[in-house]
């Protein structure tokens, strides 16, 4: 049996290599003679570039660049010499990770660091850029990016702004004489599963600074300076962000990058599994065993796991599904092509004690579904 074994991470325990291998030694300890191929998947937020670096190769380049309050950190993106292309995470350098709860201000940060990582890809000679934009605490339009590129961003009085999401609305002009010489010659990729617009009710503040130390406030004001800044990249760059699906995107780097990159924004889940291959594996497999941390009504709202559900069912491949948390399992069989779902928690536990033992808890769950595909697999004459 060809079992393709591709999740995401359980975020907040366990990356999707490490699930990946603590799934398949599981599943042989019982099912020896199954044949695993490891695909470890990611959404476009914190560890696709690990994740992306088991199944590309490439290299991390290390550099030192600010965090989302200016103080200097190291952070790293994924180069990958063969096709000259840098994939940079904003989460990296940018990231709520990187904040305590108390330093989290969606008014006062930036993605100066992002645009240091950029800049440095840039220098390297990148021809390619992707940009994944997931788990930003910035809501500043990418113009702390655009700082680290050389644009300078100037208010009424012809005095430089810094660039933090609270000065949005005192931008007046922005001069681009002195962007990173390179700039133009790099295509550019912005890859997100959020369709949100720039500013307004469903825009970047309004849906994501509160998760990010908004209060309601400065929800406002970030918004109004959204707006303001909307109106100006239009007159500047001739794009009308808020008719641009995920310009909201990490606190407006969507948008941002249209303008400052030229980027082009896409679907983060099909751009992972296109460029992991992911429909020649599953043609080539009898099996494909996936999961996430968390299985919910939002796993088939175009999300990744979604996306690689369908592309199973196009190809007849049948799925089992194994989760840390498993809501309306009922939902999820309600699939025809997904022949099994579960949790890999034996019994209530708290959350700590659950992620500790994620692990121990997958290879069990590894050896339960071995032992399963086993014994059919004898029952229907294989050796």
């Amino acid at each position: 049996m060809n079992i393709l074994i591709a999740p995401d991470s359980f975020k907040d325990s366990l990356a999707a290599p490490l699930v990946c291998e603590h799934l398949r030694r599981g599943l042989q300890e019982t099912f020896p003679a199954a044949h695993c191929q490891l695909l470890p998947l990611a959404d476009g937020g914190e560890g696709t570039l690990e994740t992306l670096a088991a199944v590309l190769g490439g290299e991390f380049i290390e550099c030192t660049v600010h965090d989302p309050l200016f103080r200097l950190v190291q952070a790293h993106y994924l180069w990958l010499p063969v096709t000259a292309t840098a994939v940079v995470e904003m989460a990296q350098a940018s990231g709520l990770e990187k904040l305590t709860a108390a330093e989290r201000d969606a008014s006062q940060t930036t993605t100066l660091g992002t645009g240091e990582l950029v800049a440095d890809a840039l220098t390297r000679g990148a021809r390619h850029l992707v940009l994944t934009v997931g788990g930003s605490a910035t809501n500043d339009a990418g113009v702390g990016l655009a700082t680290a590129l050389g644009y300078i961003f100037y208010d009424e009085n012809n005095e430089p702004v810094p660039p933090i999401g609270a000065n949005l609305a005192r931008i007046r002009r922005i001069d681009s004489r002195e962007v990173h010489p390179r700039l133009a010659e790099v295509s550019c990729r912005v890859v997100t599963d959020v369709t949100n617009p720039f500013h307004g009710p469903m825009g970047a503040a309004h849906v994501f600074a509160a998760q990010k130390g908004a209060d309601t406030a400065t929800i406002a004001h970030l918004d109004a300076g959204m707006r303001h800044f909307a109106a100006l990249l239009h007159s500047t760059f001739n794009v009308d962000l808020q008719q641009l699906p995920g310009s909201g995107a990490g606190g407006g780097m969507g948008g941002g990058a249209a303008c400052f990159l030229r980027a082009e924004i896409s679907s983060a889940a099909d751009w992972i599994l296109d460029v992991t291959r992911v429909a020649d594996l599953l043609q080539a497999s009898d099996l494909l065993i996936t999961g996430e941390g968390r299985i919910d009504a939002q796993t088939w709202q175009g999300k990744l796991l979604a996306r690689l559900l369908a592309l199973a069912t196009h190809y007849q491949v049948p799925v089992m599904l194994v989760c840390g948390t498993l809501h309306n399992a009922d939902a999820v069989l309600a699939d025809p092509n997904v022949l099994y779902a579960t949790s890999i928690l034996p019994e209530p536990l708290p959350l700590a004690d659950a992620l500790a033992r994620t692990p121990e808890l997958l290879e069990t769950q590894g050896k339960l579904l071995g032992r399963l595909l086993s014994r059919n697999w004898k029952f229907c004459g294989h050796e």
